[in-house]
């Protein structure tokens, strides 16, 4: 019986221990860095996301995924162009890429420590007179 007892005692044990070690080993590459969910609407070319601070603790990439895309004053929604753009102290802010959203995942790839935010550019390939975006969802990662 106390042969049993220290076996089963042995067994939880290495279970245990294995349970913490794969949770440990999954805990950096499971997730982004940070990120946020939100919503666009009446936004016009100009207008500009929440700023958030990448610490470049990982190797995530900066992505903003939009869905349920619709434009107001349009017959419908075919792209909305969006820049990330890195924030600096007393000089415009430089635009770090640019992406043409079709109601999809834009990938900005991975950046550095810094500020960073996007900005709206063009809706449907125009200036955006007289028409607004909306989108249900928007959910940036970084």
């Amino acid at each position: 019986m106390l042969e049993m007892s220290v076996r089963t005692s042995r067994n939880a044990a290495v279970v245990a221990t294995m349970t913490v070690a794969v949770g440990l080993l999954g805990m950096g590459v499971a997730h982004a860095e940070g990120g946020f969910d939100s919503s666009i609407g009446g936004w016009f070319p100009g207008k500009e996301s929440r700023h958030w601070h990448d610490l470049n603790h990982d190797a995530a990439r900066t992505t903003v995924r939009f869905s349920g895309c619709k434009v107001d004053g349009a017959s419908r929604f075919i792209s909305a162009t969006i820049q990330l753009k890195k924030e600096r102290r007393a000089l415009p802010d430089p635009v770090i890429a640019r992406d043409n959203n079709t109601c999809e995942t834009s990938n900005f790839g991975r950046q550095g420590e810094n500020w960073y935010y996007f900005n709206l550019s063009r809706i449907n390939g125009g200036d955006g007179s007289g028409i607004r975006l909306g989108v249900e969802k928007v959910n940036v990662r970084y």
